[in-house]
């Protein structure tokens, strides 16, 4: 346990010294270089650089130097920005800075303000198209480009405000089933596909499963605020509406419990059968779906479903080392996500899903995870870092995780 401990802080601290300064960064990105991205640029650096200056492994200055790096071409503040783009990313990350190094009021403030409009500008965009009677687009209400991603930084920022709320009853109408040329669809069925755009492929459309642009994200935000106690009027029906269409869609295989990453008209007509399973990762997959599932019977202190939950995730974080289905080392579809949630749920082996990220020579695994999948949070090295760094900490602290809608209060029913 030593040895795998000390390989993955020795990769972590790799690569943040490649990673110190935005000008390494940036010949490292290539092409590649987003400043405000909290997913693949220099927002998403820092929270690496503010991590390991929370534990005294390296200076504040890193952060610093990122941080202004983030802002030194202005913050989109406009209604396209999201919670991995423009003030909200920017927002979230001084949120996280601001809990190890204070003096970052005024600047919070300022981006509050802009975040705020930018929600209040979206939830008006959504009731519109509600009114309508139109289907969504996903990045209207999921975990990267919508409001479900901006209601966790308003969970993280302001949960008892009004505006918080107000992103709740939003997610709570889009359960509800809307009729398309006479046939009944779930809320979140999107007329595009799992890209966001229309795809031939999807002629109908689809109903998104996953964590990171469907309905498993918006479940989560859900059940995170009922598990604080705060509630909107048809919340507890919203959520018992996702689990029974999760119900409904659920497969067994020899390995255990699955759910699609997405729903097609041909399936849901019964036309097309569906494939899988599929990697059970974060983003998509068994392990994001069954996590979302578990803190929801948490809240509604189901205990048949807990049980299940729990059951699926261990056989996931018990499987995946030896699992074909083709996991990266990321924290978005990858094994340090899995890690991440293995630590967070205490059901799987945390250090053990992330050995074979930190196998063999430190500096050259760091080159090869900078080389291999780019400076980036979400699915590149500075996420994979920040989470080897982290979970070989003493004291593992997994807030700034909550970007991937991780609940750090991990509360849990009895039986």
């Amino acid at each position: 346990m030593t040895a795998t401990i000390t390989a993955a802080t020795e990769v972590a601290a790799a690569i943040a010294d490649r990673l110190a300064t935005p000008e390494q960064g940036r010949a490292l990105a290539g092409a590649q270089w987003w400043p405000q991205s909290l997913a693949h640029g220099a927002a998403g650096v820092a929270l690496l650089h503010i991590e390991r200056a929370r534990t005294g492994h390296g200076p504040w200055e890193r952060v610093q130097r990122w941080l202004e790096c983030a802002v030194a071409e202005g913050v989109d503040s406009s209604p396209n920005a999201h919670l991995y783009y423009g003030a909200p990313a920017v927002a979230f990350v001084l949120h996280q800075a601001a809990t190890v190094h204070p003096g970052y009021t005024r600047e919070l403030a300022r981006l509050d303000r802009a975040v705020n409009r930018i929600v209040d500008s979206r939830l008006e965009r959504a009731h519109a198209r509600l009114d309508a009677g139109e289907l969504p687009l996903l990045a209207e209400f999921d975990t990267i480009r919508g409001l479900t991603g901006l209601g966790a930084l308003l969970l993280a920022r302001d949960p008892q405000g009004s505006l918080f709320r107000d992103v709740l009853a939003y997610l709570v109408r889009l359960t509800a089933p809307i009729t398309v040329h006479g046939r009944s669809l779930p809320g979140w069925w999107s007329p595009v596909g799992p890209g966001g755009k229309k795809n031939a492929a999807f002629p109908g459309g689809h109903a998104n499963t996953g964590m990171a642009h469907g309905i498993a994200g918006p479940l989560t935000l859900l059940t995170a605020a009922l598990r604080r106690g705060i509630a909107v009027e048809g919340h507890t029906e919203a959520i018992e509406r996702i689990l029974a269409w999760l119900d409904a869609w659920q497969q067994a295989s020899v390995s255990g419990a699955w759910w699609p990453y997405w729903v097609t008209r041909a399936q849901l007509d019964g036309a097309c059968t569906l494939v899988g399973p599929q990697r059970p990762s974060w983003c998509y997959g068994a392990a994001g779906v069954a996590r979302a599932q578990l803190l929801a019977a948490d809240a509604l202190g189901d205990q048949r479903r807990y049980a299940t939950a729990q059951s699926t995730l261990a056989r996931v974080f018990t499987d995946t080392p030896t699992s074909p289905t083709g996991l990266d080392s990321s924290l978005c579809h990858g094994r340090a996500g899995l890690a991440v949630l293995a630590h967070t749920t205490a059901l799987g082996n945390a250090s053990g899903l992330c050995a074979s990220i930190s196998d063999g020579d430190a500096t050259a695994a760091a080159n090869g995870l900078l080389a291999g999948a780019g400076i980036g949070l979400l699915e590149g090295a500075a996420g994979i870092a920040t989470a080897l760094h982290t979970l070989h900490t003493a004291t593992p602290d997994m807030e700034w995780a909550s970007f991937l809608l991780l609940d750090r209060q991990e509360h849990h029913v009895d039986g």
